[in-house]
């Protein structure tokens, strides 16, 4: 068994609210978010990896090409 914490978002992006779990596998951690979170933006962490980032638009922005010259 491995600890995960889900973090639920608020619409800006910023963590509303944390819960910490335990489940054998992170693909278990995920589904079990996803219920949890129904159509809320979540993510899933284990330890300092964010395995599961399920908010539209989290991030940095795409690189935009450089334009030839």
């Amino acid at each position: 068994m491995q600890h995960y914490e889900i973090r639920f978002l608020r619409t800006d992006q910023c963590t509303d609210t944390v819960i910490e779990v335990m489940h054998l596998s992170d693909h278990a951690a995920i589904r079990a978010a996803k219920k949890i979170a129904e159509a809320r933006p979540f993510e899933v962490w284990r330890d300092l990896d964010c395995i599961y980032g399920g908010a539209i638009g989290s991030g940095p922005p795409p690189a935009s090409p450089r334009p030839e010259a």
